[in-house]
């Protein structure tokens, strides 16, 4: 694994473990889970947006190969962020038509082919990706083999 690959996931489990815990403290109707319950889902959401990010990484690379994520420009980091923008509604999407979480009355939605979809995961999963390769080019971190 890459040092490159290492400090994005350090920084997307920093920055994904911050929203995550602050987001379902008020949007998520979770208060009634048991709590060990609660930890796995959290805790699996967290590990689960590490790998969306790293997904988002390779496919953007993929799909716009004159991306050079090594040393990112603007022009990377907006493709990156139209790219996360459309996976997060796919993915929240999915979610909700799952069932695998409930909103509670205070999180801001949007309908989206008969759902409310949140917009906070649909934030959370369009900056943080950029945000964690950003942080991850701009602070290196020395890792020891």
């Amino acid at each position: 694994m890459s040092n490159l690959t290492k400090q994005i996931i350090l920084w997307a489990f920093i920055l994904h473990t911050g929203w995550e815990f602050g987001q379902c403290l008020f949007l998520y109707d979770m208060w009634d889970w048991p709590f060990w319950e609660a930890t796995i889902w959290m805790w699996g959401a967290i590990f689960g947006d590490i790998l969306i990010v790293l997904a988002l990484w390779k496919i953007t690379s993929v799909v716009v190969p004159f991306i050079n994520y090594y040393n990112p420009d603007r022009k990377s980091y907006f493709i990156l962020i139209l790219i996360s923008f459309a996976v997060s509604i796919l993915l929240e999407w999915i979610a909700i038509a799952l069932d695998l979480w409930e909103y509670s009355d205070a999180m801001p939605a949007v309908t989206v082919f008969g759902y409310e979809v949140g917009l906070s995961p649909i934030v959370q999963i369009t900056l943080l990706p950029a945000a964690s390769i950003y942080l991850a080019d701009r602070f290196e971190i020395k890792w020891k083999k």
